[in-house]
């Protein structure tokens, strides 16, 4: 697992923060050495951090949807950080993927990295939305400074999601199902086995960023998800596989699918502000 972890070991620094006030709320933007990456709310008195990872197809209305969903936090002191997922292409080349992967998640890592050492920050936490969900898994299997983690519309499984929900329709395949069922039955055995250093050997990079690989690494922590019982693009299969892998993992079910999730966002709110204030899931 050692040399797994270390594929993923680049993190992309802040080199740049800019910042405003209004209303009481410091708004910082991120830089690292590529590109503004972030933009910081920080209310007077922050007491936790929550990294907000959105899903493909992030632009400036995903953004201020995603302030406007999320800024009650602020009045409960804490601050919240949406990462921008430029360039996101679901249908990559596997190789050219992986590359994306690395340094999406590099990236990410330097705002855990800013929060704990430039904003002294001990209580950072995650929320991953669809892909960043997918993403999300991957970052905090790596670092350890995640508190708790939540996320939403999101599974594991890529196989599934490929072959079997509705991305099928959209996705480009660049290898044959029977060779990619087979490749994925030999995965499955070095798994089984904890060969995981075997899974670099594999003619494909869809293992290394596949969430499954790094589960292992998720049995101690906290972890909530929240999905769509009629989800077709994150089915049901996806987000069960997690809780038979981490016994500790919460799942809540809302009777959504991916694209009319939102819906269901104000019956969540005080969920999310329960699970990062105290690791539960209740409503008050």
């Amino acid at each position: 697992m050692e040399n797994l972890i270390n594929i993923y070991s680049k993190i992309y620094k802040i080199k740049k923060d800019e910042f405003e006030f209004k209303n009481y709320i410091k708004k910082v933007y991120l830089f690292n050495e590529i590109r503004k990456v972030a933009i910081l709310f920080l209310p007077i008195n922050c007491a936790s951090f929550l990294i907000i990872l959105p899903g493909a197809g992030y632009n400036e209305k995903t953004h201020k949807l995603l302030f406007k969903n999320f800024q009650y936090l602020l009045k409960n002191n804490i601050g919240i950080c949406i990462y921008i997922l430029n360039e996101c292409d679901l249908n990559r080349q596997d190789d050219v993927f992986f590359e994306y992967f690395k340094e999406k998640i590099g990236e990410i890592r330097g705002l855990v990295k800013y929060a704990k050492d430039e904003l002294k920050i001990d209580d950072i936490n995650l929320l991953g939305i669809s892909f960043g969900g997918i993403i999300g898994f991957i970052v905090t299997a790596l670092e350890e400074d995640i508190k708790k983690s939540i996320f939403l519309i999101s599974g594991v499984n890529l196989e599934f999601i490929t072959w079997k929900s509705l991305l099928r329709f959209k996705l480009k395949k660049d290898c044959k199902r029977n060779v990619c069922r087979r490749m994925h039955k030999i995965y499955r055995n070095l798994i089984k086995n904890n060969l995981y250093d075997e899974i670099l050997n594999l003619p494909k990079k869809c293992f290394l960023y596949e969430p499954i690989t790094y589960l292992n690494n998720l049995r101690d922590r906290k972890i909530l998800m929240i999905n769509g019982i009629f989800d077709m693009i994150v089915p049901f299969y996806c987000v069960w596989e997690v809780k038979n892998w981490l016994k500790n993992v919460k799942i809540l079910w809302y009777p959504s699918t991916h694209l009319t999730f939102r819906f269901f966002f104000p019956l969540i709110k005080k969920r999310v502000l329960n699970f990062i204030k105290n690791g539960n899931t209740y409503r008050n």
